[in-house]
């Protein structure tokens, strides 16, 4: 079997063969001269630790291999324990567009944006909402991860499929050591280049960071510089679905990338720096701890802390077109054959603040924390005077439009995140000058575990009330065919989230609610081109709009998972409804269920062979803007359903004590029908997808 597989043409290419060797020849070279040089991937948060905490014997040396990770939070400095990407199961699906777990919609290629269909998981608008689409990729503050190590790590991973004109490439790299207990350091290269499996839809990415830690008694910081590169191709989507819904209806066959799209020398370009740097000094008493019947030690116990932290952020989009397609925007706001829309943000938030901490005696149940904070954006966009129809300066060249905007904060927040029975965590912030006055966002997490059936299981509660300013953006854009200047109102929302989790049954229950006022959406607003009201040419036109009306989603979440002997079913299973589903279209049932045996081959190898499924029932699932590269809702003039398609995978999926690879036929129930994930954009074909991971230790 697997010889036949390695003779098909989408496995093994030269390409693919000297990427592979090279970083082979680089991971060896770097763990053999101990070179500091580092790389991860940082996405995916909820990854399991299966770390073999055991230590590695090289040259009757004993190499110890505990790695120990965890998130900042961005305000405070506090750290939040996570895990190392050293898992198994699901590894054969971390490099899939629409996730994990099938929870995205998305524009097919790796990398390219995509749109939980999951209500609950949507992070709230950003300020630069141009990164949001991009989250396989691009790494927020809260979901950097860093580490301390008792011996240097490294690891390589490497994601592959297709053919040369088709296929795509993503290497990660992670290498991390610590300087000593307290000091540690690393950095991150992440590089994607995807052809696509249609036309003009390629993506080339590649991001560098670099971060450092101190974690002491008295002085903490952390520091991280991250630098993204980020151009995609865009086409606009095919120009007739029945190359999909009814091959036999066109006039001859033709392979995906083949299918003529509707745009092509189109690229949107994003560049970000961005620098954060958090520390705090704690101030406190030193106390006599009994180690053993014999044995004390001082320990220090911090009563109050003094924090600071910092952020600053430059961003820059750019969307291009050279070959201007008639029909397909609906308006023209500047002039010229070409297009180059471009902006730029930037961004620096800072805060202060004092800390007293949780446990420094038996009073001390919680901990407070209280800051002041400033924050600053600047804006360009093109812009200048009305002049012959067309914004032009005097020269008839395109102008700028420069703005700055400034909010002064306050917020506290009471946590307590010691012992084992009940932990919560209320955190307040708000905007009290500036041009966000008024705006707050309040959220608090609570959790009791509780004894049940000999293990422990959870019960959870998440709740936030939120009253949200607009992103500049979604009241300010100017470009060549999108363009508003608009007053809006706050975005005010109510959520309130219980969630059972039972270890011993491998059960998780999720319930949620939430009120939404004054919902900020994008919509399609084109206009009907043809003369056929049956079937309507519709052409691209994004707008920025707000809901009045209160919206309310309900949500319901099981992930249940099913063990007999080698067998495993693992099922992630979500209900949804919305009072207004024109303004916020949602699936009622999305399901991911992954049915595979686990054994071991030769007491070595972990094995896992199964297959996966992925199913969302019909709904008008969001239209796709180029222009702004952003998710919208379809034109109310033609209404496409997507969905009620299975997407079937099986793999073979494989663990040899460092190393992790798998091979997956993606796809494999392709057929006749509608596979798309957003109007005009298809799912990928049918493919062979590969990857390995390697971890390397001192």
């Amino acid at each position: 079997m697997f010889l036949s597989l390695l003779k098909h043409p989408n496995i093994l290419n030269l390409r693919h063969l000297s990427i592979l060797l090279l970083t082979l020849a680089f991971a060896i070279t770097a763990h053999a001269q101990r070179i500091v040089s580092e790389l991860e991937s940082n996405t995916d948060t909820s990854m399991d630790a299966r770390l073999d905490s055991a230590s590695t014997r090289d040259h009757n040396k004993i190499v110890p291999n505990d790695i120990h990770a965890w998130f900042i939070d961005e305000k405070y400095g506090n750290r939040i324990d996570t895990h190392v990407d050293t898992l198994q199961n699901l590894f054969m699906n971390s490099d899939l567009p629409e996730g994990k777990e099938g929870h995205y919609n998305t524009l097919g290629n790796v990398g390219s944006p995509r749109m939980s269909r999951i209500f609950m998981e949507r992070p709230q608008m950003s300020n630069f909402f141009f990164t949001d689409p991009f989250d396989m990729f691009f790494v927020d503050t809260e979901h950097f991860r860093f580490y301390n190590t008792k011996s240097p790590f490294m690891n390589v991973t490497y994601h592959w499929n297709g053919s040369k004109t088709t296929g795509s490439d993503h290497v990660k790299a992670t290498y991390t050591n610590n300087a000593g207990k307290h000091f540690n350091l690393g950095g991150i290269f992440d590089y994607i280049y995807g052809q696509g499996y249609y036309d003009n839809l390629s993506t080339s990415f590649m991001n560098a960071s670099g971060w450092a830690s101190y974690i002491a008694a008295h002085y903490n910081c952390h520091f991280y510089y991250q630098h993204n590169f980020m151009k995609m191709a865009e086409n606009g989507g095919i120009e007739n679905e029945e190359y999909i819904t009814n091959p036999e209806n066109m006039e001859r066959n033709v392979e995906s990338n083949d299918i003529p799209t509707l745009l092509s020398s189109t690229w949107n370009r994003q560049e970000h720096d961005l620098i954060f740097f958090n520390h705090n000094y704690n101030m406190g008493f030193y106390r006599e701890e009994e180690v053993d019947s014999t044995t004390t030690k001082q320990v220090f116990v911090p009563v109050s802390k003094i924090f600071h932290t910092i952020k600053l952020q430059n961003m820059m989009r750019n969307y291009r077109s050279f070959q201007e397609t008639s029909n397909y925007h609906s308006y023209t706001y500047l002039p010229g054959d070409s297009t180059q829309d471009r902006t730029k943000n930037f961004s620096m938030k800072t805060l202060l603040g004092l800390s007293l901490c949780e446990g420094f005696n038996k009073w001390a149940v919680f901990g407070l924390n209280a800051y002041v904070g400033y924050e600053y954006n600047r804006y360009t966009l093109p812009d200048s005077t009305l002049y012959g129809g067309y914004y032009t300066n005097t020269n008839g060249q395109i102008g700028k439009h420069t703005a700055t905007e400034h909010n002064i904060l306050v917020g506290g927040q009471i946590i307590r995140s010691q012992g084992t029975t009940v932990h919560y965590n209320l955190d307040t912030e708000f905007v009290v000058a500036g041009e966000s006055i008024g705006q707050f966002n309040v959220k608090g997490h609570a959790e009791v575990n509780i004894p049940f059936l000999g293990d422990t299981a959870q019960v959870a509660l998440n709740a936030y009330i939120k009253n949200t300013h607009p992103s500049y953006y979604f009241r300010h854009y100017h470009s060549k065919h999108a363009w508003w200047d608009q007053d809006t109102e706050k975005e005010f929302r109510q959520r309130i989230e219980g969630v059972i989790t039972i270890p011993h049954t491998h059960t998780q229950l999720s319930l949620g609610v939430e009120n939404i006022k004054n919902f900020c959406y994008f919509q399609n607003t084109g206009i009907d081109l043809s003369d056929d009201a049956d079937n309507p040419i519709i052409s691209n036109n994004i707008s920025a709009l707000q809901c009045s009306e209160n919206i309310q989603v309900m949500s319901a979440n099981l992930r249940q998972n099913v063990q007999l002997g080698i067998l495993h079913w693992d099922n992630d299973i979500t209900y949804q409804t919305c009072t207004h589903k024109d303004v916020l279209p949602l699936p009622a049932l999305s399901l991911y269920s992954s049915l595979y045996i686990k054994f071991k081959i030769a007491k070595v190898l972990k094995t896992e062979l199964g297959a996966d499924l992925l199913y969302f029932t019909r709904y008008h699932a969001p239209d796709y803007s180029p222009v702004l590269g952003m998710f919208m809702n379809q034109n109310t003039k033609k209404l496409t359903d997507i969905g009620n398609y299975p997407v079937i995978s099986a793999h073979a999926n494989f663990d040899l004590k460092r190393t992790r690879f798998y091979i997956q036929y993606h796809h494999a129930n392709q057929g006749t029908g509608r596979y798309f994930w957003a109007p005009g954009y298809p799912m990928n074909p049918s493919n062979i997808r590969m990857g390995i991971s390697w971890n390397f230790y001192d």
